[in-house]
C-alpha cells in the first residue's frame, strides 16, 4: 500500500505485522527501506509494539490474580519482546491516497486479556502523523504500554539530539538493572560506539532530531511517551530511535513506570509525529 503527498511517500504493509516498509522524501529513504519482497518486519522501516513496549524478562509478571506467563518470541532468547502487533498481520479498515487506518483485534491467550489495536497514518507535505491505539475488550483491568519501533539509515555523519534526563545501564540481555542520571541533549555517540547500543533514556522533553549531511527529522511524540530506546549495532548501518510510553521490563520494575491500567472498553494512545526539511546551509 502506497500514500503519497506532496515530497513524501509512505509504503506500508499491513499483512507484514502492520509495518511501515518504506518511508521517503524527495525519492531519499527517511527511514531504512525493507528488501522487495520482505515477510520479515525486522527488516522493514517501522513496526508496532503494542501492548507493550520492548522485553518483559522471561516474558513473566503478575497483574492482579493473573500470574502471566508469554511464550519467548525472538530468535533463541527468553523473553518476550515488542508486544504481538508486529508479528501478525493487520487489517485495512480505510484508506486513500495521504491515509491508512490499520487494525487488529486479540483474542486472549497467554496474554489473559482481549483487545483491539489501530494504528492511523496521515500523510503532510513534509512528513506524516501517526497514531497507535490500544482497547482494552475484556471486563478485568488490562497493563497496556505503547511504541512505534523505526529504523534509520545511520552513517557516519548522523546526529541525534534530544533533551533526555539519563539513561539506565543494562546487562548482557540488555534488561536496564541501574538508572544513571545524565541531563543531556547530544547523543550522538551513542550511534556510532564502538560496541553495541542497546539503551534506554529516560525524560524526554521536547522534540528528537536525526541529522544528516543533507536533511533532518524532526520527531515529536506524546506527552505520555517519556523514554526512548536506542539501539544502533556496530557497523553504523542503521539505527532505531524508539520514542515509546514505557521503559523495558516495565511490568517488573518498581511502581511500573508508564504502565497504564485500562478498565474495559478504555483506550491507551501514543501520537508520533514526523516531519522532514532540507539541512540548514
Amino acid at each position: 500500500m502506497i500514500l503519497t503527498r506532496g515530497d513524501i511517500e509512505l509504503v506500508l504493509a499491513p499483512l507484514v505485522g502492520g509495518s511501515i516498509a518504506a518511508f521517503r522524501w524527495r525519492g531519499r529513504d527517511i527511514m531504512r527501506a525493507a528488501p522487495t519482497g520482505s515477510s520479515d518486519p525486522l527488516e522493514h522501516s517501522a513496526f508496532p509494539l503494542v501492548p507493550w513496549s520492548n522485553r518483559i524478562r522471561d516474558g513473566r509478571f503478575v497483574w492482579g490474580n493473573h500470574m502471566v506467563q508469554l511464550p519467548p518470541n525472538y530468535q533463541d532468547g527468553p523473553h518476550s519482546i515488542h508486544g504481538h502487533g508486529w508479528q501478525v498481520p493487520w487489517t485495512v479498515a480505510a484508506s486513500d491516497s495521504a491515509h491508512a487506518t490499520l487494525t487488529y483485534t486479540h483474542s486472549a491467550d497467554a496474554w489473559p486479556w482481549n483487545y483491539y489495536a489501530t494504528q492511523h497514518f496521515a500523510l503532510t507535505d513534509d512528513g506524516f502523523d501517526y497514531v497507535l491505539t490500544v482497547r482494552n475488550d475484556s471486563a478485568e483491568l488490562m497493563p497496556a504500554g505503547l511504541g512505534l519501533h523505526p529504523y534509520f539509515p545511520n552513517p557516519a555523519d548522523t546526529q541525534l539530539h534530544a533533551r533526555l534526563d539519563g539513561w539506565w545501564a543494562a546487562d548482557a540481555e540488555a534488561m536496564p538493572v541501574r538508572y544513571i542520571a545524565q541531563p543531556g541533549d547530544n547523543w550522538t555517540q551513542r550511534l556510532h560506539a564502538q560496541t553495541e547500543t542497546d539503551t534506554v533514556f529516560a525524560g524526554l522533553a521536547g522534540p528528537i532530531t536525526l541529522d544528516w549531511s543533507t536533511h533532518r527529522l524532526t520527531i515529536r511524540a506524546s506527552p505520555n511517551a517519556g523514554w526512548v530506546v536506542v539501539y544502533a549495532p556496530v557497523g553504523n548501518t542503521f539505527a532505531a530511535v524508539e520514542a515509546v510510553t514505557q521503559p523495558t521490563d516495565a511490568l517488573n520494575a518498581p511502581g511500573r513506570p508508564g504502565i497504564v491500567t485500562l478498565r474495559q472498553g478504555e483506550t491507551a494512545e501514543l501520537r508520533h509525529s514526523y516531519r522532514v526539511e532540507a539541512a540548514q546551509p
